[in-house]
């Protein structure tokens, strides 16, 4: 509301602005013409009237209109009296207040629907960056879990090199067990559940689901004891939540590694460092944590 009120007062603050440039610059221009005594002023004034209307709209056209009229009145009367005509300087003044007005109404309808038009396509504009951004938003994003994607991760891939990092791959422990004993539905929940983890725990990381029950986590910072606190946080929560519905039990495994990637071909070496070092851990027994610094 007070957008509304706010908006409506700059367009009635831009309506007198303008319609004091219409009213000032006509004036001038009828003052020119008298002093200059120039032969055919309606010529010089219709210009004006047409140039203030487009610009500015329909009240600058009225006013600028007015001002003709009240003008050729003038100057066609007898003694610029304004009221005594011969008949011919009456007809002449009809002629130009029928042209101004057809002029006037002309310019300002082509000048509303030029603006109506504009603001069609600034909202067609608008409506397209927004179908667009959704459309990238849907390419990018699992539709599973809400978390990024493959496609997301070369999209980001730039915004990672030359930087400190954190990358960790977490892999959901005994997957299949759960498909096979509790049904595909359930293997889906236990992956929302993660995500839905990996979104409270790890705000300020980069979550992306890398395929089946495989997650990476990308973090610009090099904390990895708060990272190690949060993982095993984490952890503790995914068990709170397996012992209760009688829901199966959530465990993961993961390992991450930190360092500076000063090359995208690093980056890469970085991921496959930490993929190792889950499937270390996956091999030592799962649900447990390993990292280390990338060299």
């Amino acid at each position: 509301m007070e957008n509304k009120t706010a908006f409506n007062q700059k367009e009635n603050s831009n309506l007198i602005i303008t319609s004091l440039i219409a009213f000032l610059g006509m004036v001038l221009l009828i003052a020119i013409a008298w002093f200059l005594k120039i032969p055919n002023p309606n010529m010089v004034l219709i210009t004006g009237l047409i140039i203030f209307t487009g610009m500015f709209g329909r009240t600058a056209g009225v006013i600028s209109a007015a001002l003709i009229i009240l003008y050729s009145m003038f100057f066609f009367s007898t003694n610029h009296s304004f009221f005594s005509y011969t008949a011919v300087n009456f007809q002449k003044i009809l002629t130009i207040a029928i042209s101004v007005i057809i002029n006037t109404t002309i310019v300002a309808t082509l000048r509303y629907r030029w603006k109506k038009s504009q603001k069609e396509l600034i909202k067609a504009n608008g409506q397209l960056r927004e179908h667009n951004e959704k459309l990238k938003n849907q390419s990018e994003t699992d539709p599973l879990t809400g978390l990024f994607n493959r496609h997301a991760l070369r999209a980001n891939y730039h915004n990672y090199v030359g930087i400190n990092l954190i990358v960790a791959y977490m892999d959901v422990d005994n997957f299949k067990q759960i498909n096979d004993n509790y049904g595909h539905d359930a293997g889906d929940d236990v992956l929302r559940t993660i995500s839905n983890g990996l979104k409270e725990f790890f705000t300020n990381t980069d979550a992306y689901r890398y395929g089946g029950d495989e997650f990476l986590l990308i973090r610009k910072d090099i904390d990895t004891s708060l990272f190690d606190n949060q993982l095993h946080q984490m952890m503790n929560r995914m068990d709170e939540l397996s012992h209760s519905d009688n829901k199966p039990d959530i465990k993961f495994s993961a390992g991450y590694v930190y360092g500076v990637a000063e090359t995208a071909v690093d980056l890469r070496s970085m991921f496959e460092k930490a993929d190792d070092l889950m499937y270390e851990v996956k091999r030592q027994g799962k649900m447990d944590i390993l990292g280390q610094r990338y060299e």
